[in-house]
C-alpha cells in the first residue's frame, strides 16, 4: 500500500459517504502494524521459527489475511485510486497463500478428530471474505491468479455454494456443474436466476438484486457495519459488479444504483485492454503484470513487454516507468526478486 490519504483528499474523494476518516485512519494504520509486526516475527532465524508452535503462525497468518482484505476494502470506500488497489492485491493474495500453508500444517499435526476444518468456511461468515477475495480478483484485472485461490477456498469445503461456483466455473472449466443453492442463502442466492436468465433481462434482474440487498443482507456480518465502529469498510454488492463484468451486463440501467461499485466495472473492462494490448502475448496465469504509472505490485526486477524489452529494478510501490511503447502505456512482467 502506498501512503494513508489526508483527511482533506478523504472527504473529496471517498466512495463510500458512511465512512468516517478516523475510523479508515485506525484501520490503516493498524493493518500496518499487523503486517510489520508479522513480517518481522516472520524473519527471525531458522532456529528461532523451529521454536515457535505452528498454532502461532497459523494464527498469525490467518489474522493477517483477514486484516489484508478488509484494508483492501477501505481503502476503496476512503477513495484509494483503483491502481493502487490493483498492485496492493498481489500482496493480499500472498498473505492468503501464506495463512493456507500453515493452516494446512496445523491440520496434520492435529489429532483425526481436529482435522478436516476448512480455510475459509464457506458457511460462516468466512464467506463474505471469500467472495471479496474472488471479486476483487476479476475487478482489478487479476483474472490471471484466480488459479491460485481456488485451491485455498476448496480446501476441506465439501460443500460447494451456487453463486461462487458459477463464478468460478469462468476460470475452471473443470469443475463440477454447481448447485442451485448458496451455502448462506440471502442475498446471494437471487443472483443465481440472472446467471440463467436471457441476456436482455438481465438487467432489470441486476437492478432488482440491487434494490433488495442490503435489506437482504440481514443475517450478514457486514450488516448495520456502520454502527459498530472499526468494522465498518462500506457496503458494496462485490458480487453484483462481478457478475456484471462476467456476463457482459449491460448495467446502464443501475450504473447509479446505491451499493453497486460501477468505477470497479469500468476498471475491470479497460484492465483487459491495458494489461493485454494488442501485439503483446495474453496474460499467462500466476502472472505479474503492471503498466505505465501503476504503483510496482511487488519488487523485482521486471521486464517490459514489445518490441523493445528493457530490464528494470523496482521497489514496491515506484511508479513504472513508460518508454513510449508503440502500442501505448508500457506494460511490464515481473521476472523474480
Amino acid at each position: 500500500m502506498k501512503e494513508i490519504l489526508t483527511e482533506e483528499y478523504f472527504l473529496n474523494n471517498k466512495r463510500e459517504l458512511l465512512l468516517d476518516y478516523d475510523i479508515y485512519d485506525e484501520n490503516y494504520h493498524g493493518s500496518i502494524m499487523v503486517f510489520d509486526k508479522l513480517q518481522k516475527s516472520l524473519s527471525k532465524n531458522e532456529k528461532e521459527l523451529k521454536e515457535i508452535p505452528i498454532y502461532n503462525f497459523m494464527i498469525a497468518t490467518r489474522r493477517r489475511s483477514w486484516v489484508a482484505i478488509d484494508i483492501l476494502a477501505t481503502n476503496y470506500s476512503a477513495g484509494h485510486r483503483l491502481s493502487e488497489l490493483r498492485s496492493f492485491y498481489p500482496s493480499v493474495l500472498e498473505y492468503w497463500k501464506s495463512y493456507a500453508k500453515y493452516d494446512a500444517a496445523y491440520d496434520l499435526s492435529e489429532t483425526e478428530s481436529q482435522q478436516g476444518f476448512a480455510h475459509f468456511s464457506l458457511s460462516d461468515n468466512s464467506y463474505e471474505k471469500v467472495n471479496r477475495m474472488i471479486c476483487f480478483a476479476i475487478l482489478l484485472g487479476w483474472e490471471n491468479l484466480i488459479a491460485e485461490i481456488i485451491p485455498i477456498i476448496d480446501f476441506n469445503n465439501e460443500q460447494k455454494d451456487g453463486m461462487l461456483e458459477r463464478m468460478l466455473a469462468f476460470y475452471d472449466k473443470n469443475r463440477p456443474a454447481p448447485p442451485d443453492e448458496c451455502l448462506r442463502h440471502l442475498p446471494y442466492f437471487k443472483t443465481l436466476k440472472i446467471f440463467s436468465a436471457d441476456k436482455i433481462d438481465r438487467p432489470s434482474l441486476m437492478a432488482e438484486y440491487l434494490e433488495d440487498w442490503y435489506e437482504a443482507s440481514r443475517r450478514e456480518p457486514y450488516y448495520n457495519a456502520h454502527t459498530r465502529d472499526t468494522s465498518f469498510w462500506g457496503y458494496w454488492s462485490w458480487e453484483a459488479a462481478a457478475i456484471t463484468y462476467l456476463l457482459e451486463i449491460d448495467d446502464s440501467s443501475y450504473a447509479n444504483a446505491q451499493f453497486y461499485p460501477k468505477d470497479l466495472v469500468d476498471f475491470a473492462r479497460q484492465a483487459k485492454k491495458d494489461y493485454s494490448p494488442d501485439g503483446v502475448l495474453p496474460i499467462a496465469n500466476n502472472e505479474l503484470r503492471a503498466k505505465a504509472s501503476d504503483p510496482c505490485p511487488k519488487a523485482g526486477q521486471w521486464q517490459s513487454l514489445g518490441a523493445v524489452s528493457e530490464l528494470r529494478s523496482y521497489l514496491q510501490d515506484e511508479p513504472m516507468a513508460d518508454l513510449g511503447s508503440a502500442y501505448g502505456l508500457t506494460v511490464w512482467k515481473f521476472i523474480d526478486d
